[in-house]
């Protein structure tokens, strides 16, 4: 009986690829220069690129920008990056926003040495979006980022290339970003402090004074705050309106307009631009809005020019808006919840603490009782930001996973003024992996965890923040029921159709390979039946992470000094 149930499922999978293709890439690190402003070339830091196996077309350049190489992928492609770092001191690189294994999250208990080389292997089962990937090595994230290593990784899937958006030049990566110049043009950074880092130079794609040529055509436009610190206020100064049409985890439902955008360090989102009722000589700029600085912290809400668009040349646009685009695939429901965990923000001795503890380097096992979770497992997530005597905004991003904002709500009236200065501009629809926690603000979120066993993290991305030690790690075991994809407790034909229904892409994984395969039904024939605590051994305990005892050891986290910028 088994068997002929598999030979019938089996005929109704594709009988075309079973996966993705195979990439190889050489990724690189290392010390650089850049003509940014008038006179001296700025010396930066910069990721380079060769494709060592699968398509020419996988990287692609920014032009006259120092920011790495733009990595164009398609979910279920099998992706092995070798990084070779040639920079001073150690790194790591994260692919912020992509479910994958421990091992290739570019930790910093992962980092590498100067003239070191690391490999990461993993298998692109996010939906199409917009990611990125920077270092995040241990209190330098932010000086190596600011210096200029970060790029953009753009994932394609068969859902959103059938949609007719904006494609070529009409399709147009924008990481936002500022920066401070000594008059040698050499980069200033402040380092890890409470204030952050505001810079008086606004840059886009590494560029002062961006203007981009457009033409009388709709645009898409994927916007990554690449910023230190900087929280933006979006808007065109012509009332062109803000319509999003995805978000850190790829396209919305539908799109959304919204008079004015509002986005942290590590936000991304997408905007469908129509400059197809402009003439030529048009120019729309595009500005970050003035607004209540309480409502962001010291620093934040100065009213700034981005960039420009001039329109200088005419022709015809056939696209548009879509009224729909894709589907949210699965929509967590509160009621499903198998557990759920508060995490406060606080503010004390100086210093901004998560979960009520610091980050430290020097324990990998320091994971508290509720940083602990099974893998699959969906929970809600209550963070607030309001005790101690000072409360800033933080956009607070998880790795291993994106979630669904449940709810906002303010603990004090006397935060409304300046949060509604605010408010209208923040996108909660969607798959997110990177939110803002206003002042006195508590957000609720749900998760269902990865499947990926391990040790991840979750932090500040207001970087300077995060190398002060705004970042902990949590700790996720073994998926305990691997067979149940519909998550109904029973392994069944139900788990069987979800298979088949991913037969290409990585969402049928039973086995743990991020593939969907012969083996998945198989496993799930096995596994026939009710969940239940004695299943396959499992759930396993969650037993401490064991470091690598061949690897250095590091310091405790405290504070660093200025570092040294540019030598």
């Amino acid at each position: 009986m088994k068997t002929r149930l598999i030979i019938g499922l089996l005929t109704l999978a594709p009988a075309s690829m079973l996966f993705g293709d195979i990439i190889g890439i050489d990724l690189n690190s290392s010390v650089s220069s850049q003509q940014i402003l008038s006179g001296q070339p700025t010396i930066t830091w910069r990721y380079t690129a060769s494709v060592t196996q699968g398509s020419a077309s996988t990287l692609s350049l920014i032009p006259n920008s120092y920011l790495g190489p733009i990595i164009s992928l398609n979910t279920g492609d099998s992706v092995q990056i070798h990084q070779q770092n040639n920079l001073m001191g150690e790194t790591t690189t994260h692919f912020h926003g992509l479910d994958i294994p421990e091992i290739s999250d570019g930790h910093p208990k992962d980092a590498f040495d100067s003239g070191e080389s690391y490999d990461y292997e993993f298998i692109v089962r996010n939906r199409a979006g917009t990611y990125w990937y920077h270092p995040h090595p241990d209190m330098m994230t932010g000086q190596q980022v600011y210096m200029g290593l970060k790029g953009f990784l753009i994932v394609s899937d068969p859902q959103e290339q059938a949609l007719d958006l904006p494609r070529g030049e009409f399709d147009l990566p924008l990481c936002i970003h500022d920066a401070d110049f000594t008059n040698d043009n050499v980069l200033v950074y402040s380092g890890a402090n409470m204030m952050g880092h505001f810079g008086n130079t606004q840059l886009v794609n590494g560029q002062p004074n961006y203007n981009y040529s457009a033409a009388t055509k709709a645009y898409r436009l994927r916007l990554l705050n690449g910023s230190q610190s900087r929280i933006l206020k979006l808007a065109f100064d012509d009332g062109t309106p803000i319509i999003v049409i995805g978000v850190d985890g790829g396209l919305l439902e539908a799109p959304e307009e919204y008079p004015y955008l509002l986005m942290g360090p590590g936000e991304r989102y997408e905007l469908w631009a129509d400059f197809s009722d402009k003439t030529v000589g048009d120019r729309v700029i595009l500005n970050t809005l003035a607004y209540d600085e309480t409502a962001g912290g010291i620093g934040q809400g100065d009213e700034l020019e981005i960039m420009r668009f001039t329109i200088d040349r005419a022709e015809v646009e056939t696209l548009t808006l879509p009224s729909t685009l894709v589907p949210m695939g699965e929509v967590y429901d509160v009621a499903d919840i198998q557990d759920e965990k508060y995490w406060p923000i606080t503010f004390e001795g100086g210093m901004f603490l998560l979960n009520g503890a610091m980050w430290d380097m020097t324990d990998m096992t320091a994971t508290l009782e509720n940083e602990r979770a099974p893998g699959d497992t969906l929970e809600l997530i209550t963070m607030t930001n309001h005790e101690g005597n000072i409360q800033f905004a933080h956009p607070m991003h998880f790795h291993g996973r994106q979630f669904q904002i449940h709810s906002r709500s303010m603990v004090d009236p006397d935060s409304i003024d300046a949060y509604n200065t605010v408010k209208d501009g923040i996108v909660d629809s969607g798959w997110q992996d990177t939110f803002m926690i206003m002042p006195n603000e508590t957000v609720q979120f749900l998760v269902r965890w990865s499947r990926h066993p391990g040790l991840f993290m979750w932090h500040c991305h207001n970087l300077p923040h995060e190398d002060m030690g705004m970042m902990r790690n949590f700790l996720l075991s073994e998926v305990s029921c691997p067979a149940d994809l519909t998550h109904d407790g029973v392994v069944n034909i139900s788990d069987f159709l979800e298979i088949i229904a991913n037969w290409d892409s990585p969402f049928g994984d039973v086995t743990g390979d991020d593939k969907t395969d012969v083996a998945d039904i198989l496993a799930t024939i096995a596994d026939w039946g009710i969940c239940d605590a004695g299943f396959r051994e499992l759930p396993r305990p969650l037993a401490p992470y064991k470091p690598n005892n061949n690897a250095p050891s590091k310091p405790k986290h405290t504070a660093p000094s200025k570092p040294s910028i540019g030598k």
